[in-house]
């Protein structure tokens, strides 16, 4: 995505996330779609470093994304003016950890962490890195 783009996400990832375990969506009265993650593909896709029970939880209480989002533009880049810091799983299958890397070297990131065999919930199977780095971004001046 170029910075001086407003493109949604979509065309960049839609293809990908919807190979991978989205739901076929379902419909609604203005005929969009909700789209879920399928649940017997949410642990491995999207969670595989919790526990079973949490990756189960996390299926059953997902909340959807409107199959129109992705094409929504973002507005103005909070990175331009915002310092930034950046933390991921590098065994994330929703967002290539290239592309994370791409997006926080682009923004500038004061730090990025990489967590060896985290997925995309790296917040809740690493709260404790989570917590370090908001504590890095919160104490610099």
């Amino acid at each position: 995505m170029s910075p001086k783009s407003r493109q949604g996400l979509v065309g960049y990832a839609t293809l990908f996330v919807l190979l991978i375990g989205f739901s076929a969506g379902i419909a609604l009265a203005d005929g969009g779609k909700d789209l879920y993650i399928r649940q017997d593909k949410f642990r491995a896709q999207f969670a595989a470093d919790v526990s079973e029970r949490d990756a189960k939880l996390m299926a059953a209480t997902q909340r959807p994304i409107r199959d129109a989002a992705g094409n929504e533009a973002s507005g103005p880049a909070a990175w331009k003016t915002v310092p930034s810091f950046f933390i991921y799983g590098a065994l994330d299958k929703n967002i290539p950890p290239a592309a994370q890397v791409f997006m926080a070297q682009r923004a500038g990131s004061r730090q990025t962490v990489e967590i060896k065999g985290a997925s995309h919930v790296v917040m809740t199977s690493h709260p404790d890195a989570v917590a370090r780095l908001v504590t890095v971004a919160a104490d610099m001046k």
